[in-house]
């Protein structure tokens, strides 16, 4: 069972020093000094790329394993702007059960098509989205967001921690998985 998780654990160490290498030599070339988001975790900081600040958060390894599985966190290493919504360990969880598990084992174009469809290109803060705005993903559908009173819904599913600043984008904490329209959960 340790096995398991030591190799992904090692992959990911080698993107993490491939990310932090880039944003070492981003730094050093921009003029700009980040700002750490009101809205932040504790371990997550503006100074960190999205796939530092999603591994310092042990509320999101298994996102994490699902970006390495599948190469995109080789994409949110480069500077970006990214926006992400992030699913938590437990929006993981309560897809149906051996969902997770067969998209990691079996269907990796279609779980690396899921994860595209939570990333948007750009740099977007909640001060910015309009009620019924619609954001195009990496995966070419479209998120739509809801803004009602204090909260802020993307396609139903709720932003528990909005506006995360990293080096490379904007993190939304979110508990639940998007799926596109050309996939169901059911379905896996």
């Amino acid at each position: 069972m340790q096995n398991k998780f030591l190799l992904p654990a090692l992959i990911f160490l080698c993107y993490l020093t491939a990310c932090a290498d880039k944003t070492n030599n981003n730094a050093s070339n921009s003029s700009s000094n980040p700002k750490v988001s009101m809205a932040a975790p504790p371990l997550m900081n503006s100074s960190k790329t999205i796939p530092e600040n999603i591994a310092t958060d042990t509320s999101h390894t298994s996102l994490a394993e699902a970006f390495i599985s599948t190469g995109l966190m080789e994409t949110l290493c480069q500077p970006g702007p990214f926006t992400v919504f992030a699913p938590t360990n437990d929006a993981f969880r309560r897809l149906p059960p051996g969902t997770f598990e067969g998209l990691m084992n079996n269907r990796k174009n279609d779980l690396a098509n899921i994860l595209s469809y939570h990333i948007v290109a750009g740099s977007i803060k909640t001060k910015d989205m309009k009620d019924g705005e619609k954001l195009k993903t990496l995966a070419g559908e479209e998120l739509i967001v809801t803004l009602r009173n204090d909260r802020v819904l993307i396609n139903g599913i709720n932003v528990i921690n909005p506006d995360i600043e990293t080096g490379n984008g904007v993190l939304y904490v979110i508990d639940g998985v998007l799926f596109p329209r050309s996939q169901n959960a059911a379905a896996y």
